[in-house]
């Protein structure tokens, strides 16, 4: 039985209907572009670097939150 490899997270951004995100290895600037409305609520998604091949987990924001903004506790 194999375990679960662990791969790297990566913080990305939203832009429409696509996720930016950079590799921290090689540099080099990658896209995820989102084909169902499923996948663009996903707040996780694994994701390759098309130049090295390294696989991430990719960290999207939320869409109604603002970047920087603390969640207040209640």
């Amino acid at each position: 039985m194999r375990k679960p490899s662990v791969k790297p997270v990566v913080a990305g951004t939203r832009s429409g209907c696509a996720i930016q995100f950079t590799c921290p290895l090689c540099s080099k600037e990658n896209h995820i572009v989102n084909k169902t409305p499923r996948d663009h609520y996903k707040e996780t998604r694994d994701a390759s670097c098309t130049h090295c091949r390294k696989h991430f987990t990719v960290i999207t924001p939320g869409l109604h939150e603002k970047p920087g903004k603390v969640p207040a506790f209640p």
